[in-house]
């Protein structure tokens, strides 16, 4: 796993690796700037006679900014710096690269440092090549204000192309929101760790694609140790994935046994069924309502039907207790939820499960609907529980509203996971796993294509047949979540974000599968 930082625990690997005496503040302000100037020729091509125009703040980012504007320099670039601020406020470290860079501008006609608040009113940006936004870092606590906000109006206003130090000014850097006023970037540089808000929110959109710098950070510091949120990488999953001997057989790989469907709501169960059979599982069962096993049959080939009692709205009745024990018990994981109904008959016999059954359950749809009614179920059951909600659910889940859950999304779903003993998928952009122990782990593939009726359906098959390989519910969650999202940045490529529906997913497994265990997935270009 790769850690994903807040503004705190950032600062405080940099605090602790500069008091240890194990790095400098010089040091590693230079390493920041090389690497700034490195993703600029990767934009640009070649700098050598490009125009490059850099927005510098007052602080540490600002002292990115300067030191880029050095490297790029002497790399050849027409280079125009310009402090948002004024020269006596640029102190620390960034003093000491502003005073170099001013030093090379001396003896470079093609090097010039100007002052916001001189030429702010006369400066066009879109004449440039490339527009550095190396105004605001990560302390962002407020509005931007004056010069600065005037500054990063320009940015978001520009055609030039615009790259990011650490991340886009006027973002919120722990959750992806802004005070309104944000620029955005064609990449972001950011230094050391991924941080959250360029996973989220509008961090997505504003951040571009991601550059990870390595600034030389010890990985031994004390302040890792009390980080608890992680990016899944191709390398973690693809050491995940069950392994199969030689000798195995249909009934050692992973038995599935599902709940699913009502009348109208038919396609959510065979999503599942589909889903589990092409993630692996060896066998697959879904209980489903007796007047709808003529369009499950004829619909699924793999995976095999039984019919169950069904109330008089034809959804699954609580005589479905008597008849499912031997499924339960034969079955190493249950799915349960997807087309269920809200009818309330059924949702008590959701409930019941929950409470009776200890092995590991899939909880998706209507499941989490029916714990939404009676949450007291999550302190009550004996299941390993893995609940999958999109915000909305997770919503009325936890009482959050959805205006607390984009603004704290992380700690909240750890909070959720952490009370109630759950392995908890928050899915959206990105998805996240949270675990009863208070990990989080984020996951960063997907697209919007994958918003699609479903979607969800298939990721819960996916990682009930996961959990059926013998994975834990942890490990199921993690592999699933990514495996699901490649397959969905697979049927994009061939389908395109309009056209991609939720079977496309299914059939783009095998080549989800191949490219995790040839480690061919990448979740960021990292710059040494």
């Amino acid at each position: 796993m790769e850690f994903v930082l807040t503004a705190e625990e950032m600062k405080a690997c940099d605090r602790e690796a500069i008091e240890t005496g194990k790095a400098s503040g010089e040091m590693l302000m230079d390493r920041a700037s090389l690497g700034v100037a490195r993703v600029s020729q990767l934009l640009l091509s070649d700098v050598r006679g490009k125009r490059v125009l850099a927005l510098c703040g007052k602080g540490n980012n600002g002292g990115d900014g300067y030191g880029a504007s050095l490297h790029l320099a002497e790399q050849g670039a027409e280079v125009r710096t310009v402090i948002v601020g004024n020269f006596s406020e640029v102190s620390g470290d960034a003093g000491i690269f502003l005073a170099k860079l001013r030093q090379l501008a001396s003896q470079n006609p093609k090097v010039t440092i100007d002052e916001f608040a001189n030429i702010g009113d006369s400066l066009s940006l879109d004449e440039y090549d490339l527009v550095i936004d190396a105004v605001l870092g990560t302390g962002l606590s407020d509005e931007p204000k004056g010069d600065a906000k005037s500054a990063i109006n320009l940015i978001e206003s520009t055609k030039t192309a615009v790259l990011a130090v650490d991340v886009p000014s006027g973002l919120r850097s722990n959750n992806g929101l802004s005070f309104g006023t944000c620029a955005k970037a064609v990449a972001t540089a950011t230094m050391g760790y991924v941080k959250r808000g360029l996973l989220m929110n509008e961090g997505k959109e504003k951040s571009g694609k991601i550059f990870v710098v390595d600034i030389g950070l010890p990985t031994d510091l004390v302040a890792f140790e009390v980080v608890e949120t992680s990016i899944i990488t191709n390398d973690d999953v693809s050491r995940l994935l069950p392994k199969r001997s030689a000798e195995t057989h249909k009934h050692a790989v992973g038995k599935v046994f599902g709940l699913v469907g009502s009348v109208g709501l038919t396609g959510a169960g065979i999503m599942v069924g589909r889903a589990a059979m092409r993630a692996g599982a060896g066998a697959v069962v879904l209980g489903v309502p007796s007047g709808m096993l003529p369009v499950f049959a004829s619909q699924l080939t793999e995976v095999m039907t039984v019919p169950l009692p069904q109330t008089g709205e034809g959804s699954l009745s609580l005589a479905v207790l008597l008849q499912v024990q031997k499924n339960l018990e034969w079955a190493d994981v249950l799915a349960i939820g997807p087309g269920l109904s809200r009818n309330q008959e059924t949702s008590q016999l959701i409930a019941k499960i929950l409470r009776s059954h200890d092995g590991t359950i899939v909880v998706d749809a209507d499941g989490l609907n029916a714990i939404a009614d009676q949450p007291d179920i999550l302190q009550e059951t004996h299941a390993d529980v893995i609940l999958t909600p999109h915000h909305g659910e997770f919503s009325r889940l936890s009482g959050f509203s959805p205006e607390e859950i984009a603004a704290d999304r992380v700690e909240l779903a750890r909070r959720f996971a952490r009370d109630n003993k759950v392995t908890l998928v928050l899915k959206g952009a990105p998805t996240i796993v949270a675990t009863k122990e208070g990990k989080v782990y984020m996951n960063v593939h997907g697209n919007p294509g994958m918003a699609t009726a479903g979607s969800g359906d298939v990721l819960t098959g996916i990682i009930a047949a996961l959990a059926s390989q013998k994975l834990d519910p942890i490990e199921a969650a993690i592999a699933g979540v990514y495996l699901h999202s490649v397959s969905g940045d697979i049927a994009a490529e061939e389908k395109g974000v309009y056209s991609l529906i939720a079977s496309d997913m299914i059939e783009s497994l095998p080549k989800a599968f191949r490219k995790i265990i040839n480690g061919e997935v990448r979740e960021f270009e990292r710059i040494a």
